[in-house]
Formats: C-alpha cells, structure tokens, sequence
C-alpha cells in the first residue's frame, strides 16, 4: 500500500498568504482516488478552498507520494491569474520549498499540461502554462524525486481498446482519456524508480490494440531529465 496525497492549488490564489495553498479541482482527480483505492493505496485530498499549513504538514507527514496537479478551477468556476510566471513561482517557493525542507525524500508527481513543451508562444497558451512551465523548472531544481506529466487534450471518455503512450517529444500532441491520466499517475508513484527524473506528456494512441499497456515500459523508455542526470536522481 502507497500513502498517497493530492494537492490542487489554484493559481489565481497562489499569493493569498492566510493558507498553504488554496485547493482547487483539477480534471482526473475522481478518476485517480477511485483507481488508487481500487488498487489498495489511502488516499487524502484536502477540501476545496484554503489549505492550513498545519493540514498540510499533517497530511504531508507520513505520506510516500504527493500527487501535485495545479489548476485554476474551483467550486465557484474558473479563474485566470494575470501573472501566470509569477503565480507559479509563488507556488513552488509556498508549497515546493516547505516540502523540501521537511520531507526531501518525497517523490512529487506534478500533473502539468502539454503546452508547457510548446514554448509560452505558442497560439494555444494561456497564462496557467506560463505558471506551470515556472513549476516545472522549480521543482527540477529541488532536492525532490520528481516525475512531470504532461496530459494532452483531454476526453472523459475512455475506450479501453486505446493504448496509453508515453512521449519525451515536447512537440508532443493528441488526446487522452483521464482514466489513462489516472492510471499513468499511479503507475509513476507505485514504480519510482521508473519514473523518477523523467518528463513525458501522456497520449491515447487513436488506433485500438489489444492487451493492455505497459506503462512501466513506457517510462523505462523515456530519457532522463538534464536535471536529474546531473544530480544524479535514480530513485
């Protein structure tokens, strides 16, 4: 059994001092609680809205992996931060920075977006991508084990008979179900070492297969960040 906690902090509320972070709903949340309980893991989510220090401390004390999906939706609808760079690094130094300090050897999944791998010039951007791109380069420079995901398009459709791909291409595009966002997730923290220093965005292959994906392979496969060759991160 994994100890599993998710943090969804929102973006727009990354510099409201009075919390932690504040919790918001990120897109394949039921779908990786249902999966990680189905599979044997406990799984603690916050409640939306402010996040203490003292909760998170808590939460964070025992837990083997932190699931880390930005967004900027929460209960009351969507927002958007007018400084996406800088929402981001409010972020990793509130959350990213404690987390070091107290707890270096927890291994991260930071739930990012395709679009970060396109460049903050591309026509699709929005300023969350700015923000997650400063996350990103945030996280890799903490003493974390980390594994970065990066869905493409989503769908709430799952066809089973579609394959789950894993790519380093930061061109990478596609859609994918967020039952394979959910499953790609748990695959990271149940095999770290397979996943651990490794960047990849998550695609459906659109052309039914049969068997099921092997998606230790797929991170096997991939190559390791700069960072992570450089600090020697393996596990």
């Amino acid at each position: 059994m994994v100890h599993i906690v998710e943090f969804s902090p929102v973006f727009a509320e990354a510099a409201d001092e009075r919390y932690h972070h504040v919790n918001g709903i990120w897109n394949a949340r039921e779908q990786t609680e249902r999966l990680a309980r189905e599979r044997g893991h406990a799984y603690v989510r916050p409640e939306d809205g402010g996040v203490t220090v003292e909760f998170a401390d808590r939460a964070l004390l025992e837990a083997d992996a932190l699931i880390l999906a930005p967004t900027v939706a929460t209960a009351a609808g969507m927002w958007q931060p007018a400084d996406g760079a800088a929402a981001g690094r409010v972020l990793g130094h509130r959350v990213l920075d404690r987390i070091a300090a107290a707890r270096p050897d927890l291994h991260i999944v930071l739930v990012s977006h395709f679009l970060v791998g396109h460049g903050v010039a591309h026509r699709n951007a929005k300023p969350n991508t700015w923000s997650l791109r400063a996350l990103e380069a945030h996280l890799r420079a903490g003493p974390n084990p980390w594994t970065i995901l990066r869905p493409t398009w989503l769908s709430t459709i799952h066809d089973p008979s579609y394959q789950t791909r894993l790519t380093g291409d930061r061109h990478a595009d596609g859609l994918v179900s967020t039952d394979s966002v959910a499953a790609t997730v748990l695959t990271a923290i149940e095999h770290r070492e397979a996943a651990a220093g490794r960047t990849a965005a998550i695609f459906n292959l659109s052309i039914p297969e049969t068997g099921a994906t092997d998606l230790v392979a797929e991170f096997t496969a991939l190559e390791r960040d700069f960072e992570a060759e450089l600090a020697g991160v393996t596990e």
